[in-house]
């Protein structure tokens, strides 16, 4: 089976691929043909795409992301070799970590490249209106003297350096002040699922209320127990989890102080 690069011209055929509640991907291989972060992938039978993935490249971290197989093209083996083909493209001694997010379909797939469960998300949605709750006074618009100290919050977070695709989005960003004029935390609307990272649990609430007024979806770590009781207070219910998965060293992160992911794509 031959990987080859994928090109403009294939975003016309991913909706015959795209797995039920993903939504439309075509706005995701678009970002990731455009970004000099990314290396999107496909396989081709009869001059059509059945199988794509892409690489995420962060300072030294990698991740896989958006790894699909046409239904009718299941069990040719084609997730399989895209895995290992965009894991064998990786330089591992840059990136000696790659992590993803496993869906059934791709976990027994994940498992036999070699990648362990390193966690768990939690997907919730509400059924409900917006919370009737005021959002904090704290937050406002990201100015660009919070740029550092956004990307420092990032780190301790992650545990990775995500600046190279973070920068694209900040200036959308929407960041939590403390009492001394301090970035406790920051909310990125527009890259992809919208995330929140914070230093404490009083910032990250006041993010998740605050996103809370245009997303019915969030999706955090397992590990933030103080979050995910907090989106059950403001009316969001648990209705599946994923597997958070890496293949290489761990790394020292905090899923507590994660308040929604950016994306399967991405952590």
């Amino acid at each position: 089976m031959i990987c080859q690069e994928f090109t403009e011209d294939d975003i016309a055929y991913l909706p015959a691929l795209e797995p039920e509640g993903w939504g439309d991907i075509r706005p995701r291989f678009a970002y990731f043909l455009k970004s000099e972060h990314c290396k999107p992938i496909k396989i081709v039978e009869n001059g059509q795409p059945v199988a794509v993935g892409t690489t995420i490249f962060h300072e030294d971290t990698a991740w896989l992301a958006c790894i699909i197989t046409h239904n009718d093209h299941r069990n040719k083996g084609l997730g399989s070799a895209i895995t290992r083909h965009l894991i064998e493209s990786v330089d591992r001694k840059r990136y000696p970590t790659i992590y993803l997010d496993a869906t059934e379909f791709g976990y027994p797939v994940y498992l036999k490249q070699g990648f362990e469960v390193e966690g768990q998300y939690a997907h919730l949605r509400r059924e409900d209106g917006v919370p009737e709750r005021q959002h904090s006074g704290s937050i406002q618009p990201f100015a660009e003297h919070f740029r550092e100290t956004a990307y420092a919050i990032d780190r301790m977070v992650s545990g990775e350096d995500r600046r190279g695709v973070m920068a694209e989005f900040l200036a959308d960003a929407f960041v939590c002040i403390g009492p001394q004029g301090d970035l406790q935390g920051v909310y990125l609307p527009t890259w992809s699922d919208g995330p929140i990272m914070a230093a404490n649990d009083n910032a990250g609430f006041a993010l998740m209320l605050f996103r809370s007024a245009m997303r019915p979806v969030s999706i955090l770590p397992m590990g933030n127990t103080a979050g995910l009781k907090y989106l059950n207070e403001i009316g969001y219910q648990m209705y599946r989890t994923s597997r958070r998965m890496i293949l290489g060293p761990r790394r020292i992160w905090h899923p507590e102080r994660l308040y929604n992911r950016i994306s399967g794509a991405l952590g």
